[in-house]
């Protein structure tokens, strides 16, 4: 027998072998502290609405407290930025609406690069973009606003520059050559605020963020910009069926860390953020609210941002957006 070779091999052995058992004891010990994750909106509008919806349960499943931050300004890029630029040890998280692909190409400088600075953890839900009214506003249906807007400009709210339904609504104006001025806002909670205020004449939000007023009769949907109805509003008819235009505004929503996140990190985060999401409480408490489920791993959250980003880059284009 060998006795060196045996030697040797016994002392790679002891060497390797706490390298091997550093990620597996890395990811049971981990999370260790509470995990912030940031809202870039804010408060009380939909994304911030859709994380205090799971907060509590990813919490336990987590073991640690998940506190929100809300970080609001620039179309949601501030706090996209805050994370981006955040250690990546899995204990500071993004909120945000796969729209963040198109945002290269709509402003002239970003904070981050949506596909190089973030790990992505998972998808958890999506909202269609719908138009909404004052319930005192003479405009009762969407073919009275496009009527309305050819005689005279209409402001409109949105959640921001470059959200979804901005987009989506200065697609269906130019296929409508219908006069529009956008109001964007830091979120939707402050452009509903207005809007109930009788400030604005309609409002592009994300149906999660105005459902329940729409249900108290404080608002008036007159369309879903969405691919087909939402069980929510079942006689709420889509912009198409209106004969207005094939224009969707749904949002997809996900959570990410900063690009640089063990990957074993990520698993845990991803795991335990599925699991809540299959919980039947949290999935009845989304419809409640203006969600349907988008469950997706971190790749295919990926595709959807990448996706995003070519739905878009040609109405961009046209439209020629482009903000500072």
């Amino acid at each position: 027998m060998n006795f060196r070779l045996v030697g040797g091999l016994i002392a790679l052995a002891v060497v390797t072998a706490p390298l091997i058992a550093a990620p597996q004891a890395f990811a049971q010990t981990f999370p260790s502290q509470p995990i912030r994750v940031v809202v870039p909106f804010p408060a009380g509008g939909g994304t911030d609405i859709l994380v205090r919806i799971i907060q509590d349960k990813y919490s336990a499943r987590l073991g640690q407290p998940v506190v929100i931050d809300n970080r609001p300004g620039a179309s949601g890029n501030i706090g996209s930025g805050v994370v981006a630029k955040s250690t990546p040890d899995g204990y500071t998280l993004l909120v945000q609406g796969t729209i963040v692909g198109i945002y290269p190409t709509v402003f002239s400088s970003l904070p981050y690069d949506p596909f190089k600075d973030f790990s992505y953890i998972g998808g958890v839900a999506e909202s269609p973009a719908v138009v909404v009214v004052n319930r005192n506003s003479p405009l009762k249906t969407i073919g009275d606003l496009i009527e309305a807007g050819k005689k005279k400009p209409l402001n409109f709210a949105s959640a921001g520059v470059g959200a979804p339904q901005h987009l989506a609504t200065e697609k269906i104006a130019r296929l409508n050559k219908t006069q529009l001025t956008h109001v964007p806002y830091k979120g939707s909670a402050t452009a509903t605020a207005d809007l109930l205020a009788g400030v604005l004449d309609f409002g592009s939000l994300s149906l999660s963020s105005v459902l329940t007023l729409i249900q108290e009769g404080q608002l008036r949907a007159l369309a879903v910009i969405s691919d087909k109805r939402t069980k929510m509003l079942p006689d709420v008819p889509t912009i198409k069926e209106a004969g207005f235009g094939d224009v969707s505004g749904t949002i997809r929503f996900f959570l990410a860390a900063p690009a640089g996140t063990p990957p074993a990190t990520v698993q845990k985060l991803s795991g335990d953020l599925q699991s809540v999401v299959k919980d039947q409480d949290v999935q009845n408490e989304f419809l409640k609210r203006g969600y349907e489920i988008t469950l997706a791993d971190p790749k295919e959250v990926e595709t959807m941002v990448r996706e995003q980003r070519d739905t878009w880059l040609s109405v961009i284009r046209d439209m020629n957006l482009k903000f500072d």
